[in-house]
């Protein structure tokens, strides 16, 4: 275990449950996060599995949260598009709940405090990695540490400061709103062919969330607002309260996860400074809980912690993105859509296997294998033929 503190810069999902396990086996821990409380941009939807890894820190109950009932799911024109809706049972293990990311995020960072942890409640302005160890500098000076875990998100200034920032064609542009007062328990996707993505809208509490997202290359935010205005005008009551915002979300290519670093000497990136987001649905909230845990179970454990996390990540978390950003490229197109949303229209089966699939129950590996046990056969050819295509590039 690191003599000197543990700096973790962000305390988001992967940096808090990281001093959350750091803490409670002793270790000495500076979060720095000068950010709370605040609403992250977000969906806000978290799966069962993502809900497991957190309850080890607190009990996800007492943070509002809205069971889903319905996810639907349509493409097309936004006045007279193809749609179906899919049933999603919230009882037991519920697959689906939204919450408010200023209420899930706050409770994991007193999660870790009552764990030990020091909030360090200060932006950090730079970050400077040696052989000795680790500088952390804020407006009020330095702090020391042995080792620097940079959960700081997809600007992370501790990414730009050991590897490099992502370029553009490893991001998605997400632009969206907040409507505030109304809300749901049905989910919507809305597929779009131009730009390339979709359209959601997750039921918090007490609002909607509502977004585009679409690779960042080529785009711009005033043109995905102008698409996501058409959808709210064809969709949403007039007169709603719309608070709106933009962000950057990772979204790694294909090949990039072969020779991506997640770690060296004395640094370590989780979550989205790590670029460990599904590139296809930019679902990020598991794949930070989860980095954030191996991270300190690397710190904690044996050996050299760089080289044990990054095999970690590159066993548990790379495989299933890179199947993701596979079938990226053309998952969106209005062919394999209309196959897709036909496909829940009519098969119980299908439904099943797309419920699984928001719960994070369903890997990418067995994805076209389940869908052909539907005898929806086109839909599994289609999607095998768009995962080949995304390996090879073309």
């Amino acid at each position: 275990m690191p003599r000197r503190p543990i700096a973790i810069v962000g305390a988001g999902p992967a940096g808090s449950l990281a001093a959350w396990h750091l803490s409670r086996a002793g270790a000495r821990v500076l979060l720095f996060d000068h950010s709370h409380p605040r609403e992250k941009p977000c969906g806000g939807g978290l799966t069962g599995r993502a809900v497991a890894l957190a309850s080890a820190a607190f009990d996800p109950a007492v943070v509002p949260a809205v069971p889903m009932a319905a996810a639907r799911f349509a493409t097309g024109g936004f006045s007279s598009s193809r749609a179906a809706e899919v049933p999603v049972d919230s009882s037991g293990d519920a697959p689906l709940l939204v919450a408010s990311r200023r209420a899930f995020d706050l409770a994991l960072l007193e999660a870790a405090c009552k764990a030990g942890a020091e909030h360090v409640p200060e932006q950090v302005r730079d970050v400077q990695v040696s052989a000795e160890g680790v500088t952390v500098r804020t407006a009020q000076g330095d702090w020391q540490a042995d080792w620097v875990v940079g959960a700081d998100g997809a600007n992370s200034l501790v990414r730009r400061r050991v590897l490099a920032p992502f370029r553009r064609d490893q991001l998605s542009l997400a632009v969206g709103a907040y409507a505030h007062g109304t809300t749901s328990r049905t989910v919507l996707v809305h597929t779009v062919a131009a730009p390339p993505g979709y359209i959601w809208s997750f039921p918090r509490p007490d609002h909607l969330a509502i977004g585009i997202c679409a690779p960042a290359a080529g785009e711009t935010p005033a043109r995905l607002r102008e698409v996501l205005d058409r959808w709210l005008a064809a969709t949403l009551p007039a007169g709603l309260h719309l608070e709106r915002y933009s962000w950057p979300i990772p979204s790694l290519p294909y090949g990039d996860f072969s020779d991506a670093v997640p770690s060296g000497s004395r640094w370590m990136l989780a979550g989205d400074a790590a670029g460990l987001v599904d590139p296809l649905t930019r679902e990020g909230i598991y794949f930070a809980l989860e980095s954030g845990r191996l991270a300190a179970e690397a710190l904690l454990g044996p050996g050299d912690p760089a080289s044990t996390y990054a095999e970690s990540v590159r066993r548990s978390i790379y495989p299933e993105l890179a199947r993701a950003a596979a079938l990226k490229a053309r998952f969106f197109s209005s062919e394999f859509a209309c196959l897709l949303v036909d496909g829940l229209a009519r098969s119980r089966a299908v439904r099943a296997v797309m419920v699984d699939l928001i719960a994070g129950r369903q890997p990418y590996r067995t994805l076209r294998r389940r869908l052909a046990a539907t005898l929806e056969v086109r839909l599994a050819w289609e999607l095998a033929k768009l995962q080949v295509r995304g390996m090879i590039g073309g």
